[in-house]
């Protein structure tokens, strides 16, 4: 009676084994699939013409029907011990010589109206929200120990999105701070590999890494010291996780573009005086030249001379008030003569001034006439 038992409940297991697992005579697996397996090795919950004209080693399709976590291949490598030697992979994949452009050792894609990703990646947690439909999203810090390509690269700056909102001034001067920035021309400097980790490191492996940094080490670079940033603008200066300083480059464009703001008010503010002054000058140009009417400097005789020489000048009739300055090279008043319109001349002595070369003019109720130039030697 046991013996027919035992071999009810075979018979039962091998009937449910038989709906859930099929083997062809090709050797093709199929568990829990619907019609053949094309050209897929393994087959789990492959449905009919879900692969066409691929060829592959295995599959696995799942088709949730509630809501939950689902995941086609879960794969996890932690080691307990966080100090254990080698190396871990969550999944190693390699490919390679088939048509050239079409070979991935990773290939994602996202399907559907939902948002989601291609290809998730994070250092904070194992899944996490992606806001919109991506090929690839980061969630965490992301390095890239080469060159990154793309053709556009845009930073989220809706005004929604910020807070603590302040307009740089033109107290915080930052063309100022700009121009205390040295620009500097470099080659980057080789990353050695830790003592500790060359040992695990396959020979082939480090002689490459050791080509691609001489290749690199060839090529020029332009910025700016981390460290000497870090004392004007300590706000785009960052340490990384290797404990060196990187730079926010992309935050530099509004500090240039405001000090081109800076620039363009200061040259506003020197246009505007040069209108007003050419104002001025339109306003008194009719008094001018009735100041200027019979007012005449001549050159001093003799020029150059060392003991003394004669300023000779014409002076109206109407002048109240007038005199003869003289200047040192850098503008400074050194003497002031006043004269009439009874008077033809002055004479200066050169111990007055001392050698050199000086100027002298000719100014008439407040306004200068003429201006020239006198040399005194020893």
């Amino acid at each position: 009676m046991k013996k027919m038992i035992l071999l009810s409940i075979s018979l039962a297991i091998c009937s449910t084994i038989s709906a859930q697992l099929n083997v062809e005579s090709t050797g093709k697996v199929n568990v829990q699939s619907t019609g053949n397996l094309l050209p897929t090795m393994f087959a789990v919950g492959q449905t009919a013409n879900t692969y066409s004209g691929h060829d592959i080693a295995a599959a696995i399709h799942i088709r949730p029907n509630s809501y939950g976590r689902t995941a086609g291949i879960y794969c996890k490598t932690v080691a307990n011990n966080a100090q254990l030697f080698g190396r871990s992979f969550g999944t190693y994949s390699v490919s390679g010589n088939a048509t050239s452009g079409y070979n991935y050792g990773v290939m994602g894609a996202i399907e559907g109206t939902n948002y989601g990703a291609g290809v998730y990646g994070s250092s904070v947690n194992i899944t996490g929200y992606v806001p919109g439909m991506y090929a690839g999203y980061f969630n965490g810090d992301t390095y890239v120990d080469g060159t990154l390509t793309a053709t556009n690269v845009i930073t989220p700056s809706d005004i929604r999105l910020k807070t603590n909102i302040t307009n740089i001034s033109n107290t915080d001067q930052t063309l100022n701070n700009l121009m205390k920035i040295n620009v500097l021309c470099y080659n980057n400097k080789k990353h050695e590999v830790p003592e500790a980790e060359r040992d695990t490191i396959q020979d082939a492996t480090l002689e490459a890494y050791n080509k691609k940094w001489e290749s690199d080490a060839q090529e020029r670079h332009f910025g700016f010291s981390a460290q000497e940033l870090q004392e004007i603008f300590p706000d785009l200066v960052k340490v990384g996780q290797d404990g060196y300083l990187g730079i926010n480059y992309v935050e530099m464009v509004p500090l240039l573009l405001r000090s081109i703001q800076e620039l363009k008010q200061e040259l506003d503010e020197v246009k505007g005086g040069v209108k007003n002054k050419t104002r001025s000058a339109s306003n008194i140009s009719t008094d001018f030249s009735t100041i200027t009417t019979g007012n005449v400097l001549y050159q001093n005789t003799p020029n150059p001379f060392k003991e003394q020489t004669v300023i000779r000048f014409k002076l109206a009739d109407n002048v109240k008030n007038a005199s003869i300055y003289i200047f040192d090279m850098t503008g400074k008043t050194l003497k002031k003569l006043p004269i009439s319109s009874g008077m033809e001349n002055v004479s200066v002595g050169g111990y007055e001034l001392g050698e050199g070369m000086f100027f002298y003019s000719l100014i008439v109720n407040g306004k200068e006439i003429d201006t020239k130039r006198m040399v005194i030697t020893k």
